[in-house]
């Protein structure tokens, strides 16, 4: 039998890699997991638009234990060759390529690892170039001298961070995935950055939350700067406000390995029941605890793998999401060793509960389930007044039908403002076949003042309601030819 050495064609195999699904925020989360491994205390995300001296690029940059050369290679090499302890965060070796070539064309990675018997440490640069890959349609990995890198690069690797030791991790060409970092309009640049750095910075203030806040046994805690500004971790659960932590419970899983041993481990069921709004600290406190996706689609499992979240909400198939178990969120944890057993994969981005346990963790929901309706249903006085009000409209005396509506709904034109408990933001919407714009508008949003004192306007309501169309527009949730502006101009002479 003869053996045949075939390599996989490396223009065609990278580009396949390239499209795993990654998005920004879970690119740059699948990083944090790198720094997190290197044992990093403090990590730098630096998102940098065009600018006249240098082009678009991403900065992720940490105070872990850095690498020499041999270990940079390695790591740089798809499929690394590691041995990963139980508790790592890392599973095939793909993570720092795929991810980051995902966003970018260009990967450059700089590392300086701890000095050793006092001997001064020495930076490693390597970078990998799809044009140079695609070019050659070989697996070149280019290695760097200083006097290779442009002075632009040199500054951005050169990150106070890695004085002693440490990794930057940097992303540039990338007008494929994020071309409007790269855009002719200084306006367009500005309005895509602060969308990337509010998406990113959400998204890591929730999977990295357990490691922010020092939670995690023998680990320290994990401080992140998103273009300076350091993250608050974002806990699920709200265990700062009166959330309810009803039993926790431990379920055994048996995992099939692949040379036919059998692997068994513990999984841990953590359910909470969060407080209703009135029951929060403060409207802030409530705006808060709602989420990235809001608190319908933030109700659910929150599966992690070694205090990593790796998927926030949902119900996995077993219920549907519904606004009356909205307060209902539950952590579950499972070791690095149940991978399989959970289907993960390597972006990390998903989880499944296994077969074998799934009709016990639906048997539990269900009483969970029973337990968050009821507090939900205890409404607040505020709804509780309000549902009184609406009953009351249903026979009213003459007036106050029309008083009643426009609590809840003020028509102005063609623009119908509607009141929403849920929104966190203001979201307009085009009703084309009637002509008219609606907009939702947050009951503690500061134009929910439009609801109240029944027909009454003022100068102030009348600005924030320009403003929130002027919002609308340059966020492109409005086409600026549908304002009605001869409305506008009626409304403004008669205040």
């Amino acid at each position: 039998m003869k053996v045949l050495k075939t390599n996989p064609g490396a223009k065609r195999l990278m580009e396949s890699l390239r499209n795993m699904g990654y998005d920004c925020s879970t690119a740059v989360a699948d990083l944090v997991d790198n720094s997190i491994v290197a044992h990093a205390s403090e990590i730098y995300i630096d998102i940098i638009p065009k600018q006249d001296d240098h082009p678009a690029a991403i900065v992720i940059a940490d105070n872990g234990n850095g690498m020499d050369r041999n270990e940079l290679h390695e790591a740089m090499r798809f499929g690394a060759f590691q041995e990963y302890s139980p508790d790592d965060l890392g599973k095939y070796g793909l993570g720092l390529k795929t991810a980051s070539l995902s966003q970018c064309r260009t990967l450059t990675v700089s590392s300086k690892g701890k000095s050793i018997r006092g001997k001064r440490p020495r930076r490693h640069c390597m970078r990998w170039d799809i044009d140079h890959v695609y070019k050659t349609d070989d697996w070149n990995l280019l290695e760097l001298s200083d006097d290779e890198l442009l002075p632009w690069e040199q500054k951005l690797i050169e990150h106070d961070v890695v004085k002693e030791n440490g990794t930057v991790v940097l992303w540039t060409d990338l007008n494929d995935a994020l071309p409007l970092l790269s855009s002719e309009n200084a306006l367009d640049r500005e309005r895509f950055l602060a969308h990337l750095i509010d998406e990113i910075s959400s998204h890591l203030r929730m999977v990295f939350h357990r490691f922010m806040q020092g939670a995690v046994t023998g680990r320290r805690k994990l401080d992140i700067y998103v273009c300076g500004e350091q993250l608050i971790p974002w806990d699920p659960f709200c265990r700062n406000e009166s959330t309810r932590e009803l039993e926790i419970i431990r379920i055994p899983v048996i995992s099939m390995e692949p040379d036919g041993s059998k692997l068994k481990e513990t999984v841990t069921v953590s359910p909470f029941v969060l407080p209703r709004d009135d029951e929060f600290s403060s409207p802030a406190a409530w705006r808060e605890a709602s989420g990235p996706k809001n608190w319908n689609q933030q109700q659910g499992f929150y599966f992690y793998r070694n205090n990593r979240l790796m998927q926030a909400g949902g119900w996995n198939r077993i219920r549907t999401s519904d606004e009356h178990t909205k307060l209902l969120r539950v952590a579950v944890d499972f070791p690095g060793e149940l991978d399989r057993a959970f289907s993960i994969n390597i972006t990390k981005m998903r989880a499944k509960i296994p077969s074998e346990i799934r009709q016990d963790i639906k048997s539990h929901v269900s009483a969970w389930v029973k337990i968050a309706r009821a507090r939900y249903d205890g409404l607040s006085s505020r709804a509780s007044k309000q549902r009184q009000k609406q009953q009351r409209s249903k026979t009213p005396e003459k007036g106050k039908a029309v008083q009643e509506q426009v609590k809840n709904s003020v028509t102005m034109g063609r623009m119908i403002f509607h009141r929403s408990e849920n929104a966190r933001d203001i979201v307009i919407t085009e009703d084309r076949k009637r002509k008219l714009i609606n907009i939702s508008v947050p009951v503690y949003h500061e134009l929910a003042g439009i609801f109240t004192n029944g027909n009454k306007w003022d100068h102030h309501k009348f600005s924030m309601i320009t403003l929130s169309i002027l919002e609308a527009v340059a966020a492109k949730k409005l086409p600026s030819d549908r304002i009605p502006v001869s409305t506008l101009r009626k409304i403004y002479k008669e205040l």
